[in-house]
């Protein structure tokens, strides 16, 4: 009996622990206004988004060429430093673009 409730009191505690605090207050009477951005700010993000999107297909592009495994191996530390630049960006970007 003691297993079977401890391990219930554990499920119960690792479920908690993914619920995101914002769900426990979430009132859908009163929702969160949507995320918005100045024209300015949008344009110049999606810009960004460009710029990046054209480097890390060039860098892809390098990599597939590229024979020297060591060489390969540095080209991809720089292809997830681009992608680590661009994933955020992107994110927001959709995020704008959903609330218009």
């Amino acid at each position: 009996m003691r297993i079977a409730l401890s391990l219930t009191a554990l499920a119960l505690l690792a479920g908690c622990a993914v619920v995101p605090p914002e769900a426990l207050t979430y009132d859908p009477h009163h929702p969160k206004p949507r995320q918005s951005a100045p024209i300015e700010e949008v344009a110049a993000l999606t810009d960004r988004v460009a710029q990046l999107q054209i480097e890390r297909n060039e860098v892809r592009a390098r990599i597939s060429a590229e024979q020297d495994i060591w060489v390969r191996q540095d080209l991809y530390s720089r292809l997830h430093s681009v992608g680590r630049e661009l994933s955020p960006l992107e994110r927001r970007l959709a995020t704008i673009a959903a609330s218009r």
